[in-house]
């Protein structure tokens, strides 16, 4: 049996998807963590904004003009429930910020 010869990688294929992801993914983080001051809420924070947008019905993205912008919309709302549930973590988020 001869083997099937390699197809070369496109070089804009994976490796520039791949970049934007964790890009976007790195960007909507620092975000979070500027909000809540925690990595692991912030961490949580980006896990259920990517849950929201890949349970999204297909029809409800496609009607999204901008994912990125609608990406930030709800890790903004998800940190600002998280920040209102939990008034302690709140008030000291806002005296680190003083300090």
């Amino acid at each position: 049996m001869v083997p099937e010869p390699l197809r070369p990688l496109r070089s804009n294929a994976l490796p520039s998807a791949f970049c934007v992801v964790v890009a976007e993914r790195r960007l909507l983080k620092n975000l979070a963590y500027h909000l809540l001051g925690s990595v692991d809420a912030a961490e949580h924070a980006v896990q259920t904004t990517y849950t929201a947008w890949y349970t999204m019905p297909d029809h409800k993205q496609d009607g999204v003009d901008s994912p990125f912008t609608w990406l930030v919309g709800m890790l903004v709302q998800i940190c600002i429930g998280l920040l209102e549930s939990s008034p302690t973590q709140a008030a000291g988020h806002n005296a680190a910020r003083v300090l």
